[in-house]
């Protein structure tokens, strides 16, 4: 089985490191470059293609937030986590717009750490149980909800915000509609809502759109 490849970007080069010898010692993981601005990440990205990018937001005049987005139109197949100090709703509900698929902060341990590249590889999405909202209050439940949602269901969310149909949707990501239905169910299944409001409250609360 293949290492999963993963390319750092932090304006700090000593955290870098630290993030890198903890990878290190997986043997899943290989750390195949490091940048610690958003133009140098976006040349090295390019050159050597990784499957992940764990990044910093602050990173000067460009932020992790614009290099997500970089990635996500340039090399849509590459996942992003962010790696943080800050736990506001802004930074995550800006970095999960991006196209994020991970957001940690920088106290993170190694085992979550771990758990939540192998979480994005497999396709799904990953926020740190220890983060909360503006009040202080855990959603450790409702992230458990978040993490088994796959990319496409997230998708699938946030043009059913925008008021598409399942027949304008089906079209728009090239599928049936009937696929779409399907994924719908599973989408109500997984967060536990019971109406659109409930959905859109849902994701707006766990910064999915």
């Amino acid at each position: 089985m293949e290492k999963v490849k993963v390319f750092l970007v932090d304006d700090h080069d000593i955290l870098m490191d630290g993030i890198e010898a903890i990878l290190r010692d997986s043997k899943k993981i290989t750390v195949v470059g490091k940048a610690n601005s958003v133009e140098m990440a976006e040349h090295y990205i390019k050159v050597k293609i990784p499957d992940l990018v764990i990044t910093d937001i602050s990173l000067g005049v460009k932020s992790g937030i614009d290099l997500t987005k970089h990635i996500k139109k340039n090399h849509p197949a590459i996942k992003v986590i962010a790696l943080s100090m800050h736990n506001d709703f802004f930074n995550m509900s800006a970095m999960m717009k991006a196209g994020a698929s991970g957001y940690l902060l920088k106290n993170v341990k190694n085992g979550e750490l771990n758990k939540a590249i192998e979480q994005v590889m497999q396709g799904g999405t990953y926020i740190q149980q220890s983060i909360s909202d503006k009040n202080g209050f855990h959603r450790e439940t409702v992230n458990e909800k978040v993490n088994s949602l796959s990319p496409r269901e997230i998708e699938i969310i946030r043009l059913i915000a925008k008021e598409f149909t399942s027949a304008d949707i089906g079209k728009m990501l090239f599928i049936s509609e009937h696929t779409v239905e399907t994924h719908r169910k599973n989408i109500w299944r997984k967060t536990g809502v019971k109406s659109i409001i409930g959905l859109l409250n849902f994701a707006h609360e766990n910064y999915l759109l």
